[in-house]
């Protein structure tokens, strides 16, 4: 079977210790990161090309154009197809989006999804619910996400319908000084196979603790020419 390492992490628009965070990111070696609160205002093209290169990983889609969610992949992962997700800006809220891609390692491909979730919970739950519905239609699949939310709220249930909660016996990754509520996740579609599930301390680097998952792809994957429907 052919392994896979992905990092989940909400980096706060690397305010606090972008070095830092690109060594964490280095030392964990994954083969996917899926970022949230990457740097999107002036210049965010340049710093998440910069964290990438920093971090040894090749910068695919996001930042801006995804509401602050980034796609990092190593040299041994395949883009077949990815895209930027943002979706209509809702009154006195951020506006949210998404990185959606279908990869490919060893000939076996996979799709992602990485989100941030909505504070209020009304539009938590109908930001989930849609993008839910525009995962890549190439199983296995992947979500990594800040839900903004605990496990067993409409939005987590909405979002990982079907899916693998990999950090559900890790306890809580938010905030990160003094971890107190389990707002991240990566989810994981059953045909994985589960090795290994972290969630490390990088330090201050950010306010959140990342989740790193060692999986394995199962022997035969079947293909698609792209992700599912887009997002309206």
């Amino acid at each position: 079977m052919t392994a896979l390492r992905v990092v989940s992490w909400n980096v706060r628009s690397l305010r606090d210790d972008s070095a830092g965070v690109a060594a964490a990111l280095r030392a964990l070696t994954p083969d996917v990161a899926l970022l949230q609160e990457a740097p999107r205002l002036a210049f965010s093209g340049l710093a998440n090309w910069r964290l990438a290169r920093r971090a040894g990983l090749r910068r695919i889609v996001g930042g801006a154009p995804a509401a602050g969610n980034l796609l990092l992949v190593s040299p041994r992962v395949q883009v077949v197809d990815a895209h930027a997700v943002r979706l209509p800006k809702r009154p006195r809220l951020h506006r949210r989006g998404a990185v959606l891609a279908v990869l490919e390692v060893d000939g076996r491909r996979f799709g992602v999804l990485g989100t941030h979730l909505d504070l209020d919970p009304a539009a938590r739950l109908d930001t989930a619910q849609r993008l839910r519905a525009a995962l890549p239609a190439v199983p296995p699949l992947l979500v990594g996400a800040d839900l903004n939310d605990e496990t067993g709220s409409p939005a987590w249930q909405a979002l990982s319908a079907g899916l693998v909660d990999l950090g559900q016996d890790l306890g809580p990754t938010f905030p990160q000084r003094s971890p107190r509520r389990r707002i991240d996740a990566l989810l994981a579609d059953p045909a994985f196979t589960v090795e290994r599930v972290e969630r490390p301390d990088p330090g201050p680097v950010t306010d959140h603790l990342p989740l790193v998952a060692d999986l394995h792809l199962p022997p035969v994957a079947q293909t698609s020419p792209g992700p599912g429907a887009p997002v309206r």
